[in-house]
């Protein structure tokens, strides 16, 4: 194990970067899932569409935007805890929305507007109140194996259960494997950059670097899957929402970080959460509604070069 993480100010640091490495992915959101959504989507799940957007100008665009999120994110995960960082990814949810409603020339409906801001606060709130401390740099590679391994086990039912529903909504449950994954690639990332500042080219050598390359790709490609399916009000909140609450969850099983007690901080947890859970409730809801919409909507396929 590497040392213990870094101080406030560095946490405040990793905050920063967080909340860049945030709008950037919201962008890519954006961006990539236009040019998803004129992919031909008879296939449920479709491995080689990475090769069939690499064609479109504006997916490489978006492609830019995740990497410059991607480096902002690794930034921060290198910085901070995982229950400091994780709960400031869904701010990227709210930036999503607003752009892509911007896009469609239309403004952002209240209930969705009114759930993806009680769902962000509420994980923020508890990050306040719960004020973790101590934790470690790294993990060790078996237990970030096992998390590899339940992201791959989760993506595949996922797949199978995609084989199976409507075409509408093959979003959400894609988007469901993909934000699990991402939890997962969140931890893998963490322990990857610390080495790679330590050891250098040595990370080659590392197990966990493959792991993160595998589960990553993985979730890359169930994300633009669920793009592909359907738009980002219905391909988007599952996997924003899932993507912290794994990553926290295995900041507290695996890194060894700790949340706070006592009985008015208690408190204060429990109502952020209930906010939060009510917020991911109205999303769902939302969700719902709009792949309601989607199953009433055939639209004919478009050349994804456009």
């Amino acid at each position: 194990m590497a040392g213990s993480v870094t101080g406030a100010p560095e946490q405040a640091l990793a905050v920063a970067f967080a909340i860049i490495g945030a709008f950037s992915y919201a962008v890519a959101s954006v961006y990539q899932q236009q040019s998803a959504s004129k992919l031909p989507s008879s296939a449920s799940f479709d491995p080689a569409v990475l090769l069939r957007l690499v064609r479109a100008r504006r997916w490489l665009l978006g492609l830019i935007a995740v990497i410059c999120g991607y480096a902002m994110q690794a930034a921060a995960l290198d910085l901070g805890r995982l229950v400091i960082v994780e709960p400031v990814f869904p701010i990227g949810l709210l930036f999503a929305l607003l752009l892509a409603a911007r896009a469609e020339g239309r403004r952002l409906r209240h209930p969705e507007w009114t759930a993806a801001v009680a769902a962000v606060a509420g994980l923020c709130v508890f990050l306040v109140a719960a004020q973790p401390s101590g934790g470690e740099r790294t993990a060790g590679a078996g237990p970030l194996g096992f998390a590899a391994a339940g992201a791959v086990a989760a993506a595949l039912i996922c797949c199978l259960i995609a084989l199976r529903v409507q075409a509408a909504h093959r979003a959400l449950v894609l988007s469901i494997g993909g934000g699990l994954g991402a939890g997962v690639t969140d931890a893998l990332t963490k322990t990857v950059v610390t080495q790679a500042g330590t050891h250098r080219l040595g990370v080659f050598a590392d197990p966990r670097m493959y792991l993160l390359a595998v589960v990553g790709l993985l979730t890359f490609t169930m994300q633009q899957n669920a793009f592909r399916a359907a738009g980002l009000s219905a391909s988007l909140p599952s996997f924003a929402v899932l993507e912290p609450i794994v990553g926290s969850l295995l900041g507290l099983a695996i890194y060894h970080e700790r949340v706070g007690g006592g009985d008015i901080r208690i408190v204060v947890e429990v109502l952020a959460v209930l906010a939060a859970i009510w917020g991911i409730a109205r999303l769902a809801k939302s969700v719902i509604a709009e792949l309601a919409q989607l199953a009433a909507v055939t639209v004919p396929p478009a050349d994804p070069a456009a």
